[in-house]
């Protein structure tokens, strides 16, 4: 097709406009730039104009035919009228008469989206169509096509007709010598040399001009076998090549190629910088996200680093219960009560105060005051950073106007001194001290049962004594009869001795417990406290952390689309 490298070069560089345009209402630009591109786009689609000049009968329409590979006077694109056609693309044949000497004729020919074909009617028929012909479109021809046949290449018509055209278009003027099949070579070299010398007479200059054969030219684009011949005996290898050059080549297409690039370019510098500042601006703001989530992290350990003195305190604290609980396990586990067949009133009131129940009550006295100032600090760490994340996120996580926290949830404290408590009575039924206890108790009991069955034999034994051996043997058997229920006591007592030391070593081993108990409970309430914050921060992260990617991929694209721009002005300045 004539003009493939410039039409190739407008369709890349209509393309990437579209992609600029995209790129723009991407970045949600505005309005005024993308309709610039848009009118860029479409002043890229102008076609170009060409003009045909030539007296009736000199094979105008089979030179089109032939010069743009379409039978126009067969499908009746041309149709024989005294009128000037203008040719354009349409989606359905049409005329549309314009003036009384100028129709237009719509075509839906693809050819006619890149050339716009004027062709006249003869210029030996019609005198008055002239002036309107030189001045409506010679004027924005791309190029004026002289047709002369060499049969009678002297008309005067098309030579007075040239006569009208301005110097100035002069340079847009070829001259095609039609019908050169029906002459000789060597009058058909006569002829140009007579033409190229009258020209320079007449106009004092030469026009580029081709002896052709449009038949012999229409045939080989049809023709299966010696095409490259016939083309090349045709003229028109040499004739299509020039106007191709002609169309790569058109100074004001170039130009305007060339201002639609650096206005491209334009566009694109000044997105550019806007995306650079966005691209700053999302740097920021994902940065500071993460110095929030970073600063919320250093604010849970710095609140549980001033809430260990208080688990320190409280170790203390339940070591000092365990002393009490112990006193009161003595009593508990006093001889007494492994000879007491039924509790005692005494010992159902013990019971319902269990030991477990005075541990659990003594550890609080002793430390409630202090966890209710731990949950003060709570209160005041989470208030702090609150208001922290309010007076450096204003404009991003909240609004410019937005206030400064004055308070914390109210249920604050409450909730954390209700895990507190809840933890530690876990962990003091946990120990099951009464449990402990009992098990010792009835080792003792079942034992100290033994007692009263010795008891008799041991008198029996000091009667029988007395009797047969008297106050000496009597004395013997009853200091045997001691030994016997010492030893019983002894056995009942090491069983209670034995179930004290396991209560005073479960009560010494379960410090750490509680310790890591409490360790354990309040890092879950610190970070569940301070974990509010992260349905507020991690979504911020996730969008900051988008536009940066986003905004990075549109400037690889804006670096891809200034290199390719880049490269279109170095081709148009070859």
């Amino acid at each position: 097709m004539l003009g493939d490298e410039y039409f190739q070069l407008r369709s890349l560089l209509s393309e990437e406009l579209h992609t600029l345009a995209e790129l723009i209402r991407d970045l949600g630009g505005d309005t005024e730039s993308i309709a610039i591109i848009e009118n860029l786009i479409a002043s890229l689609k102008e076609p170009f104009v060409f003009v045909v000049v030539g007296e009736v009968n000199v094979g105008k329409s089979t030179f089109l035919n032939a010069l743009f590979g379409q039978d126009f006077s067969r499908t009746g694109v041309m149709p024989t009228t005294d009128k000037i056609l203008f040719f354009k693309h349409g989606p359905e044949f049409r005329i549309q008469p314009i003036t009384s000497t100028l129709d237009e004729v719509h075509v839906p020919n693809d050819l006619l989206k890149d050339f716009h074909i004027v062709d006249t009617p003869g210029t030996n028929s019609i005198e008055n169509e002239h002036q309107e012909i030189t001045e409506r479109f010679v004027p924005i021809a791309d190029l004026v096509i002289f047709v002369f046949s060499a049969m009678n290449p002297w008309g005067a018509s098309a030579w007075q007709f040239l006569d009208k055209v301005h110097k100035n278009w002069m340079r847009n003027v070829i001259f095609v010598l039609q019908q050169c099949d029906l002459r000789t070579p060597e009058e058909v070299q006569v002829i140009t040399d007579y033409m190229g010398q009258l020209t320079r007479q007449r106009y004092g200059q030469d026009f580029p001009l081709f002896p052709v054969s449009a038949r012999m030219a229409y045939m080989a684009r049809n023709a299966g076998e010696d095409r490259e011949r016939m083309l090349a005996e045709s003229g028109f290898n040499q004739l299509e090549p020039y106007i191709s050059n002609l169309v790569g080549h058109n100074a004001a297409r170039l130009n305007k190629l060339s201002s639609t690039v650096r206005l491209a370019r334009q566009l694109l510098n000044h997105l550019g910088e806007s995306v650079a500042q966005r691209s700053q601006q999302a740097q920021q703001s994902a940065a500071m996200i993460q110095e929030f989530l970073t600063e919320r992290e250093m604010q849970v350990d710095r609140t549980l680093k001033k809430i260990l003195p208080a688990l320190d305190a409280t170790e203390r604290d339940y070591h000092e219960a365990c002393l009490r609980v112990a006193d009161l396990a003595e009593d508990a586990l006093a001889t007494k009560h492994a000879f007491t067949k039924e509790p005692s009133p005494e010992d159902e009131e013990i019971k319902s105060e269990s030991l477990d129940h005075r541990l659990f009550q003594d550890l609080l006295q002793r430390s409630g005051d202090r966890w209710r100032q731990v949950g003060i600090i709570l209160e005041e760490d989470y208030l702090q950073y609150d208001r922290f994340l309010h007076s450096q996120g204003r404009g991003t996580l909240f609004p410019e106007d937005s206030p400064l926290p004055t308070e914390a949830d109210p249920e604050l404290r409450r909730l954390f001194a209700a895990h507190i408590d809840s933890t530690i009575r876990r962990f003091v039924l946990g120990l099951k001290l009464d449990d402990a206890i009992e098990p010792g108790l009835k080792r003792a009991r079942k034992r100290a049962r033994w007692v009263p069955w010795l008891l008799l034999p041991v008198l029996a034994a000091v009667g029988a004594a007395w009797y047969f051996d008297g106050p000496i043997g009597a004395a013997i058997s009853a200091g045997g009869g001691m030994l016997l229920l010492g030893f019983a006591m002894l056995i009942t007592q090491s069983a209670l001795n034995h179930t004290r030391g396991e209560l005073i070593d479960r009560l010494e081993t379960s410090t750490m417990k509680l310790r890591d108990m409490l360790l354990k409970q309040v890092q879950s309430d610190v970070e569940s406290l301070f974990a509010r914050f992260i349905p507020l921060l991690q979504p911020a992260q996730l969008e900051a952390n988008a536009q940066e990617q986003q905004l990075l991929a549109h400037t690889e694209r804006l670096v891809r689309l200034t290199e390719t721009f880049h490269t279109f002005q170095r081709e148009m300045a070859r």
